[in-house]
Formats: structure tokens, sequence, C-alpha cells
């Protein structure tokens, strides 16, 4: 383990009165006033993040494409270019061992967004697999990723954007000037809300988060931890690495094969073929404890007739359910139905929980 790193906008957030802790390596902001203010914020009006600590490769040349068509389960050959798209990169065996998301600039020359997390693992894997010389570039730490989600962030963009931001559409993304700064625009985020996610150069990111609270101050915008963003998250039913992925679970299993495209030959195919024709050793559900108190945090075993039958991967209190919710593993063959009701093990103490649909939250219409 090396040294705790910190984001370009550390001495933004020590001003701001952010409450820090260390995530993926980094000195992250945790909350300011709160998750729950900070989480109903980007629900009601809008929320800013520091997303520094994520990393970016580009990837270029003629091999480029065939290394993402081989190391993804999404495929990267259906994008046009100004086009992103979330994808998994899996091991031979199955096991995720990142989910990213892929951003086509032309036919020869893409950026991938990875976690934090897992930066040198993925680097690695991809110059293991780049069989077809293609050009690798990590620009992570020269870049900073600020994203703005809610109901009026793009109200509020559209005020400080040199160009008609309103029109990119969701998982699409384009180049030009916020704030007066350079930015990659794009339309996609992590908390279930419209909203874009703004790449530009490390030096600029704080003068462009504080340009944003600036011009969102009417609209009720708040600078947001990651408190909020794992609770807005977790309502969106989105996956987190180290909770509903990990090296023992596929994109399958993690109900996400939606994004996997089959008949591509992709390390992994084959077990994951397998994992869709009935061999996946478990399955995401979604629960809520029925005493509206208790909350089920990872590692919690679930069970049926006094019979553990799974794990809760994340838990937390919902601020815009107002009851804590939980998302969990099941062994495939578990008889369960959405409504249907089971143990989850809190403190030595059974607690009973019903099986609940995800995603938890949709945005409005």
């Amino acid at each position: 383990m090396g040294p705790v790193k910190h984001t370009p906008l550390i001495e933004t957030h020590r001003r701001l009165g952010a409450r820090m802790t260390e995530f993926g390596g980094y000195l992250m902001p945790l909350n300011y006033a709160g998750i729950i203010e900070e989480h109903r914020a980007v629900r009601s009006a809008a929320g800013l993040f520091d997303l520094s600590h994520m990393g970016e490769f580009e990837v270029s040349g003629a091999g480029a494409l065939a290394l993402l068509e081989r190391a993804l389960t999404n495929s990267a050959a259906r994008l046009a270019d100004g086009q992103a798209q979330y994808t998994i990169m899996c091991a031979p065996d199955g096991g995720t061992i990142d989910d990213l998301i892929v951003y086509r600039r032309s036919a020869d020359r893409y950026m991938l967004c990875v976690n934090a997390a897992n930066i040198s693992t993925d680097w690695s894997w991809l110059c293991e697999q780049n069989r077809g010389g293609a050009a690798l570039r990590d620009v992570s730490e020269a870049t900073a990723l600020i994203a703005i989600q809610g109901p009026e962030a793009v109200e509020i963009l559209s005020r400080v954007a040199n160009f008609p931001i309103a029109s990119v559409k969701r998982f699409r993304f384009a180049d030009g000037e916020v704030a007066g700064v350079k930015c990659v625009a794009a339309r996609t985020g992590y908390t279930g809300e419209d909203g874009f996610e703004l790449f530009c150069d490390g030096h600029a990111g704080a003068r462009l988060f504080e340009a944003l609270i600036e011009a969102g101050a009417a609209a009720g915008v708040k600078p947001c931890g990651l408190g909020a963003r794992d609770t807005l998250r977790m309502e969106a039913g989105l996956p987190l690495y180290g909770h509903e992925l990990d090296r023992q679970t596929s994109p399958i299993e993690a109900g996400l094969g939606v994004f996997v495209k089959f008949g591509r030959d992709f390390i992994g195919e084959n077990v994951l073929a397998a994992h869709r024709d009935g061999a996946a050793r478990k399955r995401l559900i979604g629960l809520q404890t029925t005493d509206r108190r208790s909350i089920a945090r990872q590692g919690y075993q679930l069970r049926m007739d006094n019979t553990g039958v799974g794990v809760v991967t994340s838990g937390t209190f919902a601020p815009t359910f107002d009851r804590p919710l939980a998302m969990g593993f099941v062994r495939p063959e578990c008889p369960l139905r959405l409504g249907d009701k089971l143990g989850v093990v809190i403190r030595n103490r059974t607690v009973e929980a019903e099986l609940t649909a995800l995603p938890f939250y949709r945005r409005p219409a």
C-alpha cells in the first residue's frame, strides 16, 4: 500500500468543511452538510461530486477496437462517434475484473473510465491483452472528473456552457467549454438522476467545481460526498465493485446480462454463456426489512427456514423511501418471488425482510 493520494480539489473540500475518508487509495469527501441532505438535493435539485479519483485510459490506433472487443463484455463496435457505453471486463473464469464506461471519440480512438481501486489492475490486464499493437495511455493523474446530477443539472450547465449541452443525449458526450473550462461533457452518471460527468485537465478541476457551485446556488445545488453517492446508487440498484461485483461474481450473476453481447469471443464468454444457460451460482435480489428500521449490511447472512441461502452485498438507509434497503445474493435454486419473506441475521438475531424489485428507484419521466 502506497501513501494515500488526494484529488486536485483537496483544498476546495477542506474549505467547504468536508468530512474526509479514504476510498480507493484516495482521501475523498464523505459528506459536507450531511448524507441525507446531500442525497435529497440530488433527487430534488442538483448535487456536485468530485470523482477525480476515477481512472481514465486512452486506447487508440489500428488495434484499439480489437482490444476492446476482446477485453470487454459489451461490444464497442456498436458505438458511434460521441457515444458512451457501460461494459464489464472479465477474467477467463467469468469473474469481474472491473465495470467501466467506454467513450468512442473516433473509430480508432477511445477513452475508458475505470474504478479508482482497480486502476493498476485494469491497466496491467489491458496491457497483457494488447496483442494488436493498440496505443495505451493512462491519463488518470492528469484528469479531473466532476459530476453534476439531478433534475436541475442540465439547466445549470446550460447557463455556463459555450455549446448546446442540453442537446447531448443520454450516454452521449461532446467537447466544449463549461464555465470557461475545456471539458468532455458526458451525459452519464451513477445516481439514478439525469446529469453530466465532466472530464477536464486536473489543474482546472477545482475552478470548474467552484464555478458550478456558484452557477447552481439559486437552483439549490450542493456539494456531495461519497456517502450520498452510495445511497443514491443503492436506490437506483446500481452495482458497486467490491459489493455486487468482484472476481468471484460474473456479470450474469449480478443481473447485468443486458451488457453482455455474445458471439464475439471475448474473454470469459464461455463461462458467461454457461451462467446464462443455468449454471450461475447465485442471483441478485433486492430487499427491504419489514420493521423499516433494521439495516441489512454487507456480509450479513440471508436465511430461509433456518438455513443460510445467501448474503447481503449492500445495505443502507434510503432517504427517498425513508427506510433501509439492501441488495444481496441468494442461491439460484431458492424459490423466492417478489413479496416473499426471508430472514437477515443482524447482530445475532434474525430480522424479517421482503423481496423487492430492482431498481428500487426510477426517476420520473
